[in-house]
């Protein structure tokens, strides 16, 4: 096992994360984001709103992403690509 693989298992790694997605701050992000969306619920395939939300914070964090991906769509990237990488999926 290389070294990277190494950092993603070891527990203070993990530890760090957990306390990072815990902070006030980041809570209060997710839980004014997961409001908006639910301020304007969109059909299935016509999520024009949460599509135009989800890009204005992948701009504000700085992370690059393609659109439109079938029409409403967004994937973004992190990182270079080379192992070890996570990849994560989330449904509109």
């Amino acid at each position: 096992m290389n070294s990277s693989a190494t950092t993603y298992q070891n527990p203070s790694f993990i530890d760090h994360i957990l306390k990072l997605a815990n902070e006030p701050n980041t809570v209060n992000w997710v839980k004014n984001i997961r409001r908006e969306i639910h301020k304007n619920p969109e059909l299935a395939y016509e999520e024009f709103a949460t599509s135009a939300l989800v890009r204005r914070e992948l701009d504000q964090l700085g992370v690059k992403y393609r659109w439109p991906v079938a029409q409403t769509g967004v994937v973004a990237t992190i990182g270079s690509g080379s192992k070890p990488f996570v990849a994560l999926r989330a449904d509109m």
